[in-house]
């Protein structure tokens, strides 16, 4: 039976502020030629998924994903994919959405992507550590990008930081080497509060474990169908899968079976596990082990549940999520078209120039303009006469001026760039337009905003109050 494979596709929209558009949702922003979700549907797609169900944040929202989908299908780029897409409520999170795709699931096991995530990490990888050890859940983690480490000071706990602990299989072999090992713990600043609190049970049962929070949850995630739809079923309070689902899974290796574990398992196991066969049910719930009747086989009170894994991605994968504006939108755009950096450019589905940049051969550059390495100009871009560009991406129908500098900078799509402006640093957003002979650094200009001629801006968000 195929793989089935759940795009998340909504939640974080608030994050984004004004460059979220009524025809344009958060994970159908551009990186480079494509929008974010294409990333999440090639990993997909190169890990054998071919079933898969995009969950929107609402009807209109699903009507975008839909219709880009026909497209891309209609021109061979993703012939190999089946997409379905399922509207969730609009203010759905993550949990909220698998609760949608749910009644389309029909294999046991199920691929969880979040729409944002960047990654070349294969994916058969993380599903075969999944198969191996029978996991209830396995996490892709990944070492944070350098722009987004870690807050932390001397004698503060870290903000922003996510605790994971893991007590590793064994040592990694070398720092390109990835590694796996079962999650024993996962939460968020809220729940350390100051104060890491490890349960008993699970410090019982484990000899050495390691606590990070230098380490990223992908949120790429490989689920039993059976037993996270009965967490879900249970819990309705849950929203979030990172917060709320993957740490319960975790939690729950150590209590005590009991007699709903069994129907779960069972219901999971399928026509091979017959209900009156106790060896049977024992196999399923605890592994092989657990189906002799000899000594040493564990007992519903004592076992430990099928686990949860962890496959931490090698050092020198990529991996980021496009969770923010600044720094994740700003830094993935860069380095989905920076070939010399070997950052992410390989992912963009193009070969890079012999000028270590990738510019459409549809885009009309005027005399004396310079394309400087690490830039991605796309189709029905306009580049007038004198320009400089480097370290930067232009989107699809964006018009830039004569005399324009343009530097670590995201223009994105049909956005207007007047003569004689300076950028540095900002993000423009779609339809967006920087009046003449304007300077901005580090900035963020919300979508159909319009600059001033002459305005000199730092570090400032510029978006309409009412649209």
């Amino acid at each position: 039976m195929t793989m089935q494979g759940v795009v998340v596709a909504c939640g974080g929209e608030k994050r984004f502020g004004n460059l979220v558009t009524e025809d344009g949702p958060r994970c159908m922003l551009e990186l480079g030629f494509k929008p974010m979700v294409w990333y999440a549907l090639q990993t997909l797609e190169k890990g054998g998924v071919r079933d898969v169900i995009l969950v929107a944040a609402g009807e209109a929202n699903a009507a975008a994903f839909a219709q880009w989908i026909a497209d891309e299908i209609g021109t061979g780029e993703t012939s190999s994919l089946v997409v379905s897409v399922v509207a969730a409520d609009e203010d759905a999170d993550t949990a909220d959405a698998l609760r949608a795709a749910l009644p389309k699931l029909t294999t046991p096991t199920v691929t969880v992507i979040s729409g944002d995530l960047v990654t070349d990490v294969r994916l058969e990888d993380v599903l075969a550590t999944h198969a191996k050890h029978s996991a209830v859940a396995t996490c892709l983690v990944a070492r944070r990008r350098p722009w987004a480490a870690v807050d932390a000071k001397a004698g503060r706990p870290p903000k922003n930081a996510h605790y994971i602990a893991v007590a590793y299989d064994a040592p990694a072999a070398s720092a390109s080497s990835a590694a796996e090992g079962q999650l024993l713990f996962a939460g968020d600043e809220e729940d350390v509060d100051k104060v890491l609190k490890l349960r008993r049970p699970m410090l019982r049962r484990v000899q050495r474990m390691m606590i990070h929070t230098d380490l990223l949850d992908a949120q790429l995630y490989a689920f039993d169908v059976a037993w996270v739809s009965r967490l879900l079923r249970e819990e309705p309070w849950m929203t979030s899968l990172q917060l709320d689902v993957v740490p319960a899974l975790a939690r729950r290796q150590f209590k005590p079976a009991s007699a709903e574990d069994h129907d779960t398992a069972a219901a999971g196991a399928g026509a091979g596990v017959d209900d009156d066969d106790d060896a049977a049910l024992m196999k399923a719930v605890y592994g092989p082990a657990a189906a002799g009747a000899g000594p040493g086989a564990p007992d519903a009170a004592t076992a430990v549940r099928r686990p949860c894994r962890v496959f931490v991605a090698s050092e020198d994968a990529y991996c980021a999520r496009v969770d923010t504006v600044v720094p994740a939108y700003l830094e993935v755009s860069r380095e989905v078209a920076s070939p010399a950096a070997c950052d992410a450019a390989h992912l963009n589905g193009r070969a890079p120039s012999k000028y270590e940049n990738f510019v459409d051969a549809g885009v009309a550059v005027g005399g004396k303009t310079t394309i400087g390495p690490g830039c991605v100009v796309a189709r029905d871009v306009v580049l007038g006469e004198k320009c400089s560009v480097k370290r930067s991406v232009v989107a699809r129908g964006a018009s830039v001026g004569t005399g324009v500098k343009l530097v670590n900078s995201v223009v994105m799509p049909r956005a207007s760039v007047e003569d004689g402006v300076s950028l540095n640093g900002c993000v423009v957003g779609p339809r967006a337009v920087i009046g003449a002979g304007s300077s901005l650094r580090e900035c963020l200009v919300g979508a159909e905003y319009e600059v001033e001629e002459g305005d000199d801006v730092r570090a400032e968000t510029l978006s309409s109050k009412a649209r």
